[in-house]
């Protein structure tokens, strides 16, 4: 922002819209959630790994329909900052993390766990709720809850989302002008949904915006009528290959024979993908990280085919699907293509990568930063026009939330210096890694639950501990649970507060206007939501599914998981080094020469457990195509002016059909069909 941009803002109009948006959206999340579509057809995030916050784009969209905001951008922009902010805590609906598990169903888990002998230790714990508590929302449904027993569970889950909220938006404050200025990261998600916002709200309505739309809506509603209509033609053969909400299409002997002579011939073809609002975001995604991406799955495959047939993979492993491929299910991770010998690939992507991938982002904003002291603690201090506060303020913010992590630690008998300044250390790496990645590509890398997240424990704890510890419990789930989806808490307030703040630039918001705005809907709409999700499972008993009855089952900190499914310590450290040197000489080549078209993230992704998981390679490669041809025929121009109006479109398509999904299944709720 080149000015400061003064607004006036009726803040107790925005309080009264954030307490009434949430009650109301938490209600109809609750029927979604029943309705058992919720995680494509809900008020949260959508899809993956491309996660969509549906009310971010929904409620300025609306508003704009009424075409009373057309010189009153400034409050639909807002609209746009408090939807961020509601479908990040709403998250998706249902699975582990999200709208279900936070506080009911983890609650109730830990309940469960406890009874048993091994697990007793978390009886100890302050947020502990009692299982006759919890065992409730197991009956047949009831108005009468125990709000003094759900309290501590309730409390624990709301300031566990308030500390990473500090500790997040405190280092986005940090790094927005390096990012957002210096950098310029194009913010594939915000540009693609506030496009398609402001072209409706000014009437710009293009040959390409229409068309856009006219295919985002037609094909999500094909998805739609397949998930409702068991009679309606697979048109697209979303239910040929058993495709998944997050459009990941199965391949294995009883799903499309055509993709199961490939996976069944090739071992490193384990995924591919179908869900368009991948594709749509990927096309706004540089085309050197999406070229590497899907370039380098292809060397993955080559690479994995060839140790196959020198016999590092078990005989039989072909005939496995590529899901038990992916994680091992049956044949263990030390003989998954993704995790095990010879490569290593995800090991090395997500632990020394995740490393080399922040230090690299540090220090090219070393002298950024290095100003940003200067401006704090010496004789320059003092607020440029363009940050929301001073950079003394912003360091102190910092350290202030460092304080209140630590302290949150403690309270959950984190309490031994090392483990306490790891989870510290560890929380900042993928606060700032997957805030960085989501700021140049709109896709996860550091999400997911499977094996990695928790790594570096691996080295105070070689082998679980008996009997078992909160500090050891803890120490994992926070990051098992914490990164695992968009809206798991750990590393989501920081990708909510630069995206967030990227949208204020675009829309010549004011910053520390809008940091206040996003700020107020956390603090005010959360405690709301966690409140309503307990009404909910109440009210609806055993018809609104949460986590079973086996406790922990084969949750990560258990030793027959901790043990044998986790890298060793003498392996992590070579993860750790090898991946950190090939991420610093793929940075090193790049800034070197301007030729080299191997983007480090695009590595990294090309590993990553989500983009990997979900078979999203196929995306970035139809994508980049698409662009490439859109650059090479018409330049920046074409591409400005009608790719990015195409994929603006096709976002409000896709929304208008995810809306009709919402209405049909909550009509469906109340009146089956």
């Amino acid at each position: 922002m080149s000015e400061k941009v003064i607004e006036k803002i009726n803040w107790p109009l925005w309080i009264a819209f954030i307490v009434l948006l949430s009650i109301i959206v938490n209600i109809a999340n609750g029927v979604l959630y029943v309705s058992g579509i919720a995680c494509i057809y809900g008020l949260g995030t959508i899809s993956m790994p491309a996660s969509m916050p549906i009310l971010a784009m929904l409620l300025p969209l609306a508003a704009s329909l009424t075409g009373r905001f057309r010189k009153n951008v400034q409050s639909l922009a807002q609209l746009y900052l408090v939807g961020l902010v509601t479908s990040m805590f709403l998250a998706n609906a249902g699975g582990m993390s999200g709208w279900m598990a936070l506080p009911v169903g983890y609650t109730y888990r830990f309940s469960v766990a406890a009874q048993s002998a091994e697990w007793a230790v978390m009886r100890d714990t302050w947020f502990f709720v009692p299982i006759e508590v919890t065992r409730v929302v197991k009956g047949t449904g009831t108005w009468d809850i125990n709000w003094a027993g759900w309290a501590p569970g309730i409390a624990f889950w709301t300031i566990y989302h308030f500390v990473y909220f500090l500790l997040g938006s405190s280092l986005m404050l940090l790094f927005r002008k390096r990012w957002i200025d210096v950098e310029k990261l194009p913010f594939p998600f915000m540009i693609g949904m506030w496009e398609g916002v402001s072209r409706v709200n000014e009437k710009r309505f293009n040959i390409a915006f229409i068309l856009g739309i006219l295919v985002g809506f037609l094909i999500n509603l094909q998805i739609l009528l397949t998930y409702l209509l068991p009679w309606w033609p697979d048109i697209i053969g979303w239910r040929a290959n058993l495709t998944s909400p997050n459009g990941c299409a199965v391949v294995a002997s009883w799903s499309n024979p055509i993709t199961w002579q490939i996976g069944s011939t090739l071992i490193g073809f384990m995924r591919w993908n179908m869900q368009p609002l991948n594709f749509f975001i990927a096309y706004l995604v540089p085309l050197d990280v999406s070229f590497s991406i899907w370039l380098l799955t292809f060397v993955f495959m080559i690479l994995v085919q060839i140790a196959y047939y020198v016999g590092y993979y078990p005989a039989g492993s072909l005939d496995l699907s590529g899901c038990c491929r992916m994680i091992g299910m049956w044949i263990g991770y030390d003989k998954s293509p993704m995790w095990g010998p010879p490569l290593y690939w995800s090991w090395l992507c997500l632990t020394g990568g995740a490393v080399g991938f922040v230090v690299m982002a540090i220090w090219r904003a070393r002298a950024d930063l290095s100003e940003t002291l200067r401006m704090a603690f010496g004789k320059t201090t003092g607020r440029t026009s363009e940050e929301p506060f001073s950079y003394k303020t912003v360091y102190l913010y910092i350290i202030g939330s460092c304080i209140a992590l630590l302290a949150f630690l403690f309270s959950i008998d984190i309490t031994t210096v090392i483990p306490w300044i790891i989870a510290l250390l560890l929380s900042i790496t993928y606060i700032i890694g997957e805030s960085y990645a989501h700021g140049l590509v709109g896709f996860q890398y550091l999400q997911g639950r499977d094996v990695w997240a928790p790594w570096p424990m691996k080295f105070i704890w070689p082998m679980a501990p008996k009997p078992y510890t909160n500090g050891y419990m803890w120490s994992i789930f926070l990051f098992e649970n914490g990164i695992n989806t968009a809206g798991s808490g750990l590393h989501t307030w920081g990708v909510t507060t630069l995206h967030g703040l990227a949208l204020a630039k675009s829309a010549k918001l004011n910053y520390r206007t809008s940091f206040y705005l996003m700020a107020l809907t956390l603090f005010i709409g959360l405690p709301i939501s966690m409140l309503m999700r307990v009404w909910w499972f109440h009210i609806m008993g055993a018809k609104a599914p949460i986590c079973g009855d086996a406790g922990w089952g084969c949750a990560l900190p258990v030793d027959t998981t901790w043990n044998t499914k986790m890298a060793n310590p003498d392996l992590m450290v070579g993860f750790l080094v090898a991946g950190f040197i090939i991420v610093a000489i793929l940075e090193i080549l790049r800034m070197r020469f301007t030729w080299w078209p191997i983007h480090p993230l695009g590595y990294l992704m090309s590993g990553g457990q989500r983009v990997t998981w979900t078979g999203s390679w196929t995306a970035f490669l139809g994508a980049w195509i698409a662009k490439w041809i859109t650059l090479r025929v018409g330049g920046s121009k074409l591409y400005e002016e009608h790719g990015v109006a195409f994929i603006g479109g096709a976002l409000a398509g896709t929304l208008a059909a995810i809306f009709i999904g919402i209405l049909l299944s909550v009509m469906r709720f109340f009146i089956p069909f």
